[in-house]
């Protein structure tokens, strides 16, 4: 068919045109990583790993991106943003009108069904994680996330909604004191529909797979035990990027063999016969284009592409490395 001649002339552009240090450790191809699996290859992984789903939160809204998602059951999932609905002249005030518009951008339809992921940050979701249980930050912090989430559900009731970054996530801080910290939310998970985990990367200075694979196992390993512990489902969010918050490789696209060794470890690991559920992808590169993000102009301009031809075939060929383990 024309649509699949088009995607691998995109992607043997991909590999002629983009260079990129993406890794943190010298220069090398974007796409130097390993390319979409072999049918007998990608099988004989499947019969080890359970199904899992893939969800898929974009930007993206090209004809070309939404039949990629549908043609392999990608899941499109939808959130609500604090900055729309959180009063900047009061803490612990919601704005209805602000957080009623949200929901109507996300699903203008009352009776959509759908999955989504409430982003509800800072000061809010730090006070969670590490102020004194019987202090007024925390208490008022866990009040606000359960009234929101009431609300949520209560005006889309056909939605499954959780929490970004719940259950609570560390790079440094793997102690079972820290994932404990749990229990102080528990009335947070119990009111929630699914579990949204942030393994986002941080770190690549010598080695993706020593800095990152015990990150990796030990998150998803305890995101795991608290989904058994409530019976929820979890979606543990994951970025083609690096968190910008490291200023040597933060922003940079993860190199594509370290995006594959990143996701296959999360659905390989297990607790009492229990895998993720499935592996929610972020990706907000048209913003960021937009708004004019160096890592992501880079990638473009190396690309020699136009960014919406750009976008989907980045979007594509990532999507192609979790397709794999689905």
């Amino acid at each position: 068919m024309l649509i699949y001649n088009y995607k691998t002339v995109l992607f043997l552009i991909f590999a002629l045109f983009l260079q990129s240090a993406c890794s943190g450790t010298g220069s090398q191809s974007f796409v130097s990583g390993t390319a979409p699996m072999p049918a007998s290859s990608a099988s004989r992984i499947n019969k080890q790993l359970n199904h899992l789903e893939i969800l898929l939160l974009t930007d993206a809204e090209s004809e070309n991106i939404r039949r990629f998602t549908q043609d392999n059951s990608v899941q499109l999932i939808g959130f609500v943003n604090d900055a729309q609905f959180m009063r900047q002249d009061r803490l612990f005030s919601i704005d209805r009108a602000g957080l009623d518009a949200e929901l109507q951008r996300a699903y203008p339809d009352k009776n959509a069904v759908g999955t989504a992921y409430i982003d509800l940050e800072a000061p809010y979701l730090d006070w969670l994680m590490h102020a004194d249980v019987n202090s007024a930050e925390f208490k008022k912090s866990k009040q606000l996330f359960l009234d929101v989430l009431s609300y949520v559900k209560r005006e889309r009731p056909n939605v499954k909604w959780g929490y970004y970054a719940i259950p609570f996530t560390d790079y440094w801080n793997r102690k079972p004191s820290f994932y404990a910290g749990n229990n102080r939310i528990a009335e947070i998970i119990r009111a929630s529909d699914v579990l949204f985990p942030s393994i986002y990367i941080f770190y690549n200075y010598l080695s993706f797979k020593r800095e990152n694979e015990s990150y990796i196992r030990d998150n998803t390993r305890e995101s795991i035990k608290t989904a058994l512990k409530y019976g929820k489902p979890v979606y543990p969010m994951v970025m083609t990027r690096y968190h910008p918050s490291n200023a040597k490789v933060g922003d940079k696209s993860i190199a594509f063999d370290d995006f594959d060794f990143y996701v296959k470890t999360i659905a390989a690991e297990t607790v009492a016969g229990k895998r993720v559920d499935g592996i929610a992808l972020w990706n907000a590169d048209g913003y960021f284009y937009t708004t004019k993000l160096e890592a992501v102009r880079s990638d473009v301009e190396r690309s020699g592409l136009p960014f919406q031809r750009f976008y989907d075939a980045y979007l594509e060929t990532y999507l192609k490395i979790l397709l794999k383990y689905k």
